[in-house]
């Protein structure tokens, strides 16, 4: 075939293979951008979505209505009431003029008809309760504030579980990238050993051993990904909704500077700790229920008004009045009931009490744990990015000196493993301190978005104590 043949034939076949390759092109350019999911997108997305927190704001409701339910009894009650009576006959009383059963019968009186109706409105108001009603509402007020408090908790939780998740995907992103370069590496290597078996530079089994780092390689990779859809279903876990059709993530950070630490004193140790503050609540809510408890037994006070109409039709109206009524009502005695409860809930109070301790010297763990774990990743992040560059320096060496001959090939596989596990220990002390800086304000209950309801002042003035 001429010359000019085979260069038309060359062409004709390159512009059959550019078509698809543009229009795919065009498709991708057509394609509309994504929203980038950041840190401050995903919190947002999960106080939208998240069910914990959805149960959260159900328990608070909860609270809410048995409080508005303990404020009901103090108010005035007022009814409404229809009532029929029917017998079989009416009842009659005789009557007498003179002494009875001597005297002359003159006639009945009736003592009740064969029906009788009664249309009533009233009203019965508790006016005094020795205590009883205001305790109970006092223990469901402390009861209501310990379950907000103890919510913020559990928005922090949630908090806290997004942003390490979040982190852990970037992390599996950043090792899959690390995968990749060390992989193209690999057969960038396995394509100049290849070169040197093909002349005769090199025997056969150091091509073989190449072939196994980059099959090692392809292995690593299949990994990585697997990794990146496990921690994307984590995230979508803590979130509460679909991430991965709707958004992309930025690039991962893979050399990120050390972050400082916050700093408190032990006054603030436990000031944001939300907790420490429920189960505060929770030991004046039990001491307010005993309290209401001991004055059960108390004398009561019950005004009632109730105006009626009664007669023998339908609608009664043969008589209409009213009537005022006051009561008093004083239970000297209950079988004891009222002081066994008395001295449940002071029990239970002093139960808290212990809790509370129990809980402060947990809080002080945490807060050591979380502080020793990110300075250690603080620490590590400095070292490992020197390791880094002492790696690629050390690769690069030794790829050199091998295509000079003067270095072998089990150096190059030597470097590149050390390479590896460089920036693979660069992205761990990288992730870890964001992580672990994440759990520090966890453990000390900083959140700008979850915080300690108006009306319940922390041990320490807000965040004066515990400053970035």
């Amino acid at each position: 075939m001429p010359v000019y043949k085979e260069t038309i034939a060359a062409l004709l076949a390159a512009a059959v293979l550019a078509v698809p390759a543009a229009a795919k092109d065009g498709r991708a350019s057509q394609r509309p951008e994504r929203p980038v999911l950041t840190t401050e997108t995903a919190l947002e997305l999960a106080c939208a979505n998240n069910p914990s927190l959805a149960a959260a704001e159900a328990r608070i409701e909860q609270a809410r209505q048995q409080l508005a339910q303990a404020r009901a009894d103090k108010l005035p009650k007022l009814y409404a009431a229809l009532a029929g009576a029917w017998q079989g006959e009416e009842g009659a009383i005789p009557a007498y003029q003179g002494e009875p059963g001597r005297g002359i019968l003159i006639g009945y009186a009736l003592n009740s008809f064969e029906e009788a109706y009664q249309a009533a409105l009233g009203v019965q108001w508790l006016i005094f309760s020795s205590g009883a009603v205001e305790n109970t509402i006092a223990a469901r007020t402390m009861a209501f504030r310990g379950i907000q408090t103890r919510e913020v908790r559990t928005g922090q939780a949630v908090e806290n579980a997004v942003l390490v998740s979040y982190y852990n995907l970037q992390r599996a992103r950043a090792k899959l990238a690390v995968a990749e370069e060390v992989l193209a590496l690999s057969k960038e290597h396995l394509s100049q050993v290849r070169n040197f078996f093909k002349y005769g530079v090199v025997a056969q089994d150091e091509v073989l051993r190449v072939e196994v780092d980059v099959s090692n390689g392809e292995l690593n990779v299949i990994s990585a990904k697997n990794a990146v859809d496990v921690r994307w279903r984590a995230l979508e876990r803590a979130v509460g909704t679909e991430l991965r059709s709707k958004f992309d993530l930025p690039e991962p950070d893979r050399n990120a500077a050390p972050k400082d630490a916050p700093r408190w004193d032990e006054a603030s140790l436990y000031a944001l700790r939300p907790e420490l503050k429920a189960l505060d609540f929770s030991r004046r809510a039990a001491l307010a229920v005993a309290a209401a408890a001991r004055a059960s037994n108390g004398p009561k006070i019950v005004a009632g008004g109730e105006a009626f109409a009664q007669g023998r039709n339908f609608w009664p109206d043969d008589l209409d009045t009213w009537k005022l009524s006051l009561s008093l009502r004083w239970d000297f005695y209950d079988g004891g009931k009222a002081r066994a409860q008395v001295k449940e809930y002071r029990a239970r109070a002093q139960e808290l009490l212990a809790q509370i301790e129990d809980v402060k010297r947990q809080v002080a763990l945490e807060v050591s744990s979380a502080q020793l774990n990110f300075e250690s990743a603080r620490q590590r992040v400095d070292v490992a990015s020197r390791q880094v560059a002492s790696a690629q320096e050390d690769y690069r060496m030794a790829l050199l000196r091998y295509k000079s001959s003067v270095g072998t090939n089990l150096d190059v596989l030597d470097a590149r493993t050390a390479l590896t596990n460089a920036r693979t220990q660069l992205v761990d002390a990288v992730y870890d301190m964001n992580s672990s800086r994440a759990d520090l304000d966890y453990a000390l209950g900083l959140s700008e978005r979850f915080k300690l309801p108006d009306g319940v002042p922390p041990a320490a003035a807000g965040r004066n104590g515990a400053k970035n």
